[in-house]
């Protein structure tokens, strides 16, 4: 069925439950259309159980195959976004074509995109004024989170920030890491303070953003009690820290700290990030078993220079998008192929002037504001 037979339909033709069925399959921005049918369309397709059902067979059917990714143009400070379905291959080049994300007057720049955090469909990001946004850049929805009651002098502290989904408490959180460890509730609106962080998050030469994998957010860190090199996770249902297995190759505090932590496929990856590192081959870590140290396995990227690359998202099981980052002459947006070795540039269009790649997400209907009714425009 396709968006106009769904279209046509009316209200009263199919049963509430299947109609959310056949709804559910569609894609994210389709639904926006949907719910301009009628008023009971608007008031189900906005629904949180709609919301709901729609995410999870959204991961279910699609998964890491409809990563999507947001672009930061450097001159004007305004967010793109790009769908990777979308991309046209075309000899040794892929080709896409980027939209322009507008939200209010927020501006943007490379070096707060590059530590965006993702989960869900929801974006966390800082503006040019260091304001803490979540944003959807799928509906465009987006809020403005209110300035944490604990949180120190921006201009004298670093702030490490995270977001994840709490089952527990069906809520989304963001967490932030300073001296210590705030957590906001987005459901709720709160800021609250976690216990007592007995890890040390400002682990090498960049401060990196938290990763969510399997309920808990991730950070490289060293353990106050003996300075132990550990990787610290903070669980969102529990509210309490733990540690995830090193893998058993790293063999000092300085090969430690020149990493960084990603989300992979739903899988807690480890890569070197250092534009010190040498060699046409950079090995990722991928934890197949959360938790496991055994389970940790290797895969690896080769290219003809010696480079820093970021990966992004995984397409599938052999498809990875990634920037490499050649120092002088900037960066390049490259898919992969894990299986083959071989791999093309990534060429984006629709945006007008020089531009930064910051991270990848997925398209949803999730709210920032966890509320009833998602704001969409007819």
């Amino acid at each position: 069925m396709n968006d106009s037979q769904v279209t046509n339909l009316p209200d009263h033709t199919l049963p509430q439950d299947i109609l959310v069925h056949i709804l559910s399959l569609l894609p994210a921005k389709s639904i926006g259309r949907f719910r301009c049918v009628s008023k009971p369309w608007k008031s189900l397709l906005s629904h949180p159980h709609f919301i709901k059902t729609h995410l999870n067979r959204t991961k279910q059917l699609l998964g890491e195959d409809e990563a999507s990714l947001i672009f930061v143009s450097n001159d004007s400070g305004l967010l793109y976004s790009t769908q990777l379905k979308y991309t046209h291959h075309m000899f040794d080049e892929i080709t896409t074509f980027a939209t322009k994300l507008c939200f209010d007057n927020h501006r943007f720049r490379s070096y707060h995109v590059f530590n965006m955090v993702s989960c869900d469909g929801l974006v966390l990001l800082n503006d040019e004024e260091n304001k803490f946004l979540l944003i959807n850049p799928t509906t465009r929805e987006f809020k403005e989170l209110p300035t944490s009651p604990y949180a120190l002098d921006r201009h004298l502290s670093n702030t490490i920030s995270g977001l994840g989904y709490d089952s527990v408490n069906d809520d989304y959180k963001v967490v932030t890491s300073e001296m210590f460890v705030n957590v906001y509730s987005v459901r709720n609106g709160t800021w609250e303070r976690a216990d007592s962080s007995p890890y040390d998050h400002d682990v090498g030469y960049r401060f990196s953003p938290g990763t969510f994998v399997n309920g808990c957010i991730h950070w490289l860190g060293v353990r106050l009690s003996d300075a132990s090199s550990v990787i610290a996770a903070l669980d969102l249902g529990e509210g309490k820290f733990g540690e995830v297995s090193i893998p058993s190759w790293v063999v000092g505090d300085r090969e430690f700290a020149f990493n960084h932590l990603v989300e992979l496929g739903g899988f807690l990856c480890w890569y070197p990030a250092s534009l010190l590192a040498t060699g046409n081959t950079t090995d990722v870590y991928m934890m197949k078993e959360y938790g496991v140290m055994d389970s940790w396995t290797k895969f690896t990227i080769s290219h003809s220079e010696p480079i820093s690359l970021r990966p992004l998202c995984l397409l599938g099981k052999k498809q990875l998008v990634l920037v490499e980052n050649e120092g002088c002459i900037g960066e390049k947006l490259v898919m992969c192929n894990l299986s083959g070795g071989s791999s093309k540039d990534i060429a984006v269009h629709g945006i007008a002037d020089d531009f930064s790649v910051g991270g990848s997400f997925m398209e949803s209907l999730v709210s920032p504001h966890c509320t009833t009714e998602a704001v969409t425009e007819c």
